[in-house]
């Protein structure tokens, strides 16, 4: 039973004692007031009160009675101010109730009733809110939906019946905090709208919540992404349109949701997907070669799926192409030693651009390196390109080989070809000596040391020197001529 509580009180008006003989009680009245609103909501608290006065003046006591019809709900003694506990004044339910006030008497003074007051009891409103446990949940899912009830002026009680749509899933009482709580299977993919009813009773009305959604995915629908551009090839700056088309298998879904386009891996834009379309366009893509992808997110229905790439091929503007100029088609250069080579860099922007050089193809123990020169902007600036070599030398060190012990062969050769004319030996034998001695100067030649190092060994190379201008990529091929 819900609180509703009614504050009776009793003024006793109390004067000097009645002098008449002792045989004959002294007539009283009772009048009753109730103040507060005659009709209100069940739940509303109603107050009253009840004035209890004797024909002469006398004071009064005894008891005095409230009477909800012929239902008794208070009794006080006759004291100023007294008022009924609040658990007595429960209960005033919707209808119509007849308030009374009945005085008992005492010993000089009769009893009595006072005059009835009529008091009518609404029903109660009530608000009903819902929440769902899932937003999206999949086929089969369970999800706990969660009703709170509420009276203007009191907790509810009584049925909760939760439906989807118009079709009923079940119905659950409310605690005494007013919640009910409902789980289910979502078996039906699709959008659901999921409202609570509150039934009611004979004190409170019935109300309704706000839907609130849930979605049940089915299995997804596969889908099939392409991509197109306005344009085969377009000009740095010019303006190209990318349109993504995506389909479900067997054409019974539309797509909904967003595409990401991609440049190398790199999202560069998005735009969402309206029948099955979805177009970004862009002005800002720089020179070279691009590679354009088209990735689908899927929505609930769709999944996600991506194009086969779009190659695109952005041009400089006439006139403003970034390259480079060696001073030189051909480069010599001796072995051990480095050259320098100017190169000149252009640019047909207006912004200053930084510059690095590099190489590749170079021989083997041959590096290259760059000096810095004046910036790139409008026009053209320079830098000088450095290649190295390295000349013959013992394994282990940096002094390149020379071949003084072979030389120094030559002497003992004459000495070997007198001793053996004074042997006369023949000339074959002569021969076999001098080889032998030619020998022995060129194993001399190899030092001390166990290996030669060869350095970098002469011969014609074509290189490709590279070059980065403000980060676009520029290069130039040259021949490079090693000498002994």
């Amino acid at each position: 039973m819900s609180i509703y509580k009614l504050l009776w009180t009793m003024a006793a008006l109390l004067s000097l004692p009645y002098g008449m003989g002792a045989q004959m009680k002294v007539p009283t009245a009772v009048a009753l007031n109730v103040t507060t609103p005659l009709t209100l909501s069940y739940g509303e608290t109603i107050d009253g009160v009840a004035q209890i006065t004797a024909v002469d003046g006398s004071a009064v006591t005894g008891t005095v009675t409230f009477y909800d019809g012929t239902k008794s709900f208070c009794t006080l003694t006759l004291t100023n101010g007294a008022s009924c506990p609040a658990e007595a004044a429960q209960g005033f339910e919707v209808g119509t109730h007849l308030f009374t006030a009945v005085y008992s008497g005492d010993a000089t003074h009769a009893g009595a009733r006072s005059n009835p007051v009529t008091v009518t009891v609404q029903p109660d409103t009530t608000t009903t809110a819902v929440a769902s446990s899932a937003a999206m949940v999949a086929t089969g899912g369970s999800v706990v939906y969660t009703a709170t009830v509420a009276g203007a002026h009191g907790p509810a009680s009584g049925l909760v019946t939760f439906l989807d749509g118009t079709t009923t899933m079940g119905s659950t009482g409310l605690t005494d905090n007013g919640v009910a709580a409902l789980s289910v299977l979502m078996l039906v993919a699709g959008n659901h709208e999921i409202t609570a009813r509150y039934e009611g009773n004979g004190n409170l009305q019935g109300s309704t919540s706000v839907a609130v959604p849930v979605m049940v995915q089915g299995a997804l629908a596969t889908t099939t992404t392409t991509v197109s551009a306005s344009a085969a090839s377009a000009t740095q700056g010019q303006n190209v349109t990318f349109t993504a088309k995506v389909a479900a298998a067997g054409g019974k879904v539309a797509p909904s949701g967003a595409v990401i386009f991609e440049d190398g891996g790199a999202a560069v834009g998005s735009a969402a997907v309206t029948a099955g379309t979805a177009v970004w366009s862009t002005s800002t893509l720089s020179t070279g070669s691009h590679s354009i992808v088209a990735r689908y997110g899927g929505d609930a229905t769709a999944a996600g799926s991506v194009s086969a790439p779009l190659n695109l091929v952005v041009n400089a503007q006439q006139g403003s192409q970034d390259g480079l100029t060696l001073g030189s088609t051909t480069i010599t250069v001796a072995a051990g030693d480095t050259v320098s080579v100017p190169v000149m860099m252009k640019t047909g922007s207006a912004t200053t651009k930084a510059v690095s050089l590099s190489c590749r193809g170079l021989p083997e123990e041959a590096s290259c390196s760059y000096v810095p020169g004046s910036a790139v902007a409008t026009g053209q600036g320079t830098a000088t390109l450095r290649i190295s070599t390295s000349a013959p030398r013992d394994c282990g060190s940096s002094t390149p080989y020379g071949g003084p012990t072979a030389s120094s062969a030559l002497p003992l050769a004459g000495v070997l070809l007198m001793m053996a004319s004074r042997r006369r030996r023949t000339v074959k034998q002569l021969l076999v000596v001098l080889c032998a001695v030619g020998t022995i100067g060129v194993m001399s030649g190899c030092g001390t040391g166990n290996c030669t190092d060869l350095g970098t060994r002469p011969g014609t190379y074509t290189i490709t020197v590279m070059g980065s201008v403000g980060g676009a990529q520029v290069s130039q091929m040259v021949k490079l001529v090693v000498t002994p």
